[in-house]
């Protein structure tokens, strides 16, 4: 993978992109009762079940509770990939991964003698894509990107995509850390002693104090609870004797699970002290299914880098006091390209021109007015993922879901409501629906232009586990070539 080859794909995602007609712009017949400000909340690797809402007792998220208490709670989301930056885009542009070209986190990974060569990537979010602040901020909105990024430095940062405000440390990484002196990451207000999360969440707030009489939109990446698992000690101890029904027990990981909350409870105060909290929507969820050696995906199959259920189920909330029922727990499937859509839809903001979205608007579904009426979900991942998954596609039909893997042409079939924990693989015994359903797979990727890894010439079995991560030279100007890094 070379720096001209990344290069062309980014051309060869804008033509797709350009090319693509996938959805309509919001209906603006019919806007909300006002618009109101809107906070994205993501977090880095928290699993489907790692908060009190989706069942765990070990963990403290009273916040996150208040949030699924006071709104609606989504059992069947989905994040658009396994990982993180191609969640993050399908999140910004309402697009899937296949057409932004962005299909594994970036810069992504090498393994010169693994069976497929692995689809190329671009340098950052292609300039030719339409990130959600953009429409924003043409209506009026006051825009901020506070957090993890990962979509590209340099031309491809967040302060040239139509945020007003930013702040993204660690473009490619992901660090929980103390602030200190010799810390090269700091954050505007940050105290020494605070950690990531806590300085994000004073930056974030200070943004919201900014914009009163505006309406804003914040988009909050926080970077935990991505490794390296830190958190206060104090936090940590006070798990000490608490039992945690999966056996993990695992007090650090549950200790920044806890911050994370603890943050949420900040903005939570914030709004009620302001007097916004009826006046803005929040969505809480995360990039990816947990790891499993520290989250908890419930009874979900696998975890990070996989399509099973464990890598791509959720937790997603939406709170807006007065406009979202209270309490309420959505069963539709849902996706993270579903949101781009849908902030438009409540900020009553056209889309920019010729730009197009695979996304539905949840607005029915948050309102109970009605159904998106759409008919399946699809993923592409046609790379080698860190935790040891293959390149691998996959579609959800209903309760039907078929994951393909692209070495061997293989297929697995389940039924999810009959086995959400897919551990009963029908394919054989179903092989009608099967063949129809990767069929279905298939198209879908030709409409969207999805790369597909090819069969490499260096492939060498004994080799073939050997990888090597990508980096640039400098993380803040991604034109510096890459190198491998062994």
């Amino acid at each position: 993978m070379n720096l001209a080859t990344l290069r062309s794909l980014t051309v060869a995602a804008a033509v797709s992109a350009a090319a693509a007609a996938c959805s309509h712009p919001p209906d603006s017949d019919s806007p909300p009762r006002t618009r109101p400000n809107i906070i994205l909340l993501l977090v880095d690797d928290m699993g489907y079940a790692d908060t009190e809402p989706y069942g765990n007792a070990y963990h403290r998220t009273p916040h996150i509770s208040r949030l699924a208490s006071e709104g609606v709670r989504f059992t069947n989301a989905y994040a658009a990939a396994p990982n993180c930056s191609p969640t993050r885009a399908s999140i910004l542009t309402g697009r899937w991964p296949a057409r932004t070209g962005v299909t594994q986190y970036l810069p992504g990974n090498l393994l010169p003698h693994a069976r497929l060569t692995q689809a190329d990537l671009p340098l950052g979010l292609p300039l030719s894509e339409s990130l959600v602040a953009e429409p924003l901020a043409g209506a009026g909105y006051a825009t901020a990107c506070i957090g993890k990024w990962h979509l590209g430095g340099g031309k491809y940062a967040p302060s040239r995509r139509g945020f007003s405000d930013s702040f993204a440390a660690g473009q490619w990484g992901s660090h929980e850390t103390m602030f200190a002196p010799h810390t090269r990451i700091s954050v505007p207000g940050a105290q020494d002693g605070d950690y990531l999360t806590e300085g994000l969440t004073e930056a974030a707030l200070r943004f919201v104090r900014s914009s009163e009489g505006r309406p804003f939109f914040l988009y909050l990446p926080y970077y935990a609870v991505h490794s390296p698992i830190e958190s206060r000690r104090s936090w940590i101890d006070s798990y000490d004797g608490r039992r945690d029904p999966t056996g993990r027990n695992h007090a650090a990981y549950a200790a920044m699970v806890e911050g994370v909350d603890r943050s949420v409870g900040r903005i939570l105060e914030e709004l009620d002290r302001s007097g916004l909290d009826s006046e803005t929507a929040i969505f809480f969820l995360s990039d990816n299914g947990g790891v499993p050696s520290r989250a908890f995906n419930g009874d979900l199959r696998s975890g990070k880098g996989y399509l099973w259920e464990g890598g791509i189920r959720i937790p997603f909330i939406a709170r807006w006091p007065g406009s979202f029922p209270q309490g309420a727990v959505e069963r539709t499937p849902v996706s993270s390209v579903d949101l781009y859509p849908t902030i438009l839809r409540l900020a009553g903001a056209a889309d920019m021109p010729a730009h197009s979205f695979d996304g539905a608007d949840l607005s029915p579904l948050l309102t109970r007015s009605g159904s998106l009426g759409r008919d399946a979900l699809y993923w592409h991942y046609p790379h080698y993922s860190n935790s040891g998954s293959k390149p691998a596609g996959a579609i959800r039909k209903g309760r039907w879901k078929l994951v393909e893997f692209f070495e061997d042409s293989s297929a697995e079939l389940y039924d999810l409501e009959a086995d959400p924990g897919e551990a009963n693989d029908l394919a054989a015994e179903d092989p009608r629906r099967a063949a129809d359903m990767r069929a279905e797979l298939s198209a879908w990727r030709e409409s969207v232009g999805a790369v597909m890894p090819r069969e490499n010439p260096s492939w060498d079995p004994d080799r073939e586990r050997e990888r090597y991560f990508v980096q640039y030279k400098d993380e803040w100007d991604p034109d510096e070539p890459l190198v491998p890094r062994p």
